[in-house]
């Protein structure tokens, strides 16, 4: 059978951080192959695997609810082992055996799944941010638009404000000019009159 590991040799074999590993172990407890308690407790090679599924789903950055359905679907739950007795069968032995190998097809199948599943997840996720992405483009257009027409309807209006101020001026300057061209054709009226008086 293979050999039991502690969690640095884990940690050492996925070459992360033993207090990293020491993490993982403990968010997802349920799914972490082991056997014996407290100092002595030591890990089956599959957990490894466990735990590199694990660091994968952080590292595309699932949350942890969604690695947990990831493991629920690839593992199962409390396997773990007792300590082996000094008295060992040659049958139980050969079981073992066929049980690890078992194992391990099953689990590289999973692996499979566990990679498709993954890389939907991640395409979804990439979807999700194209789409917001493009949401926000056009909430950001629509406001540009919103700003150009404000900007033009304002511009017209100080353009017509303009408009009726210089229509205003030219009226009072054609009235000055109406009563300057009265009072001159007064002025002369009065000059011939008073010429032919005479």
């Amino acid at each position: 059978m293979k050999k039991l590991m502690t969690i640095a040799e884990v940690a050492k074999e996925l070459d992360i951080p033993e207090s990293t590993a020491r993490y993982y172990r403990d968010s997802f407890i349920d799914y972490i192959p082991s056997v014996g308690e407290g100092r002595k407790k030591r890990y089956r090679s599959e957990t490894v695997e466990v735990l590199r599924f694990i660091a994968e789903g952080f590292k595309r950055k699932l949350t942890a609810t969604e690695i947990e359905n990831g493991l629920s679907q690839m593992f199962p739950r409390n396997f773990d082992i007792e300590q082996p007795t000094a008295v060992t069968t040659a049958a139980a032995q050969q079981q073992a055996e066929n049980d690890v190998k078992q194992y391990a097809l099953q689990l590289q199948i999973a692996f499979e799944q566990m990679g498709k599943t993954m890389q939907v997840i991640a395409d979804q996720k990439e979807e999700i941010a194209e789409l917001r992405k493009h949401v926000a483009d056009v909430e950001k257009k629509q406001q540009h638009q919103e700003d150009y027409i404000n900007n033009k309807l304002e511009e017209r209006d100080q353009k017509l404000i303009q408009s009726l101020r210089d229509s205003q001026e030219t009226k009072k300057l054609l009235l000055e000019v109406q009563e300057q061209i009265a009072t001159s054709l007064e002025e002369k009226k009065s000059w011939w009159q008073k010429l032919w008086k005479r």
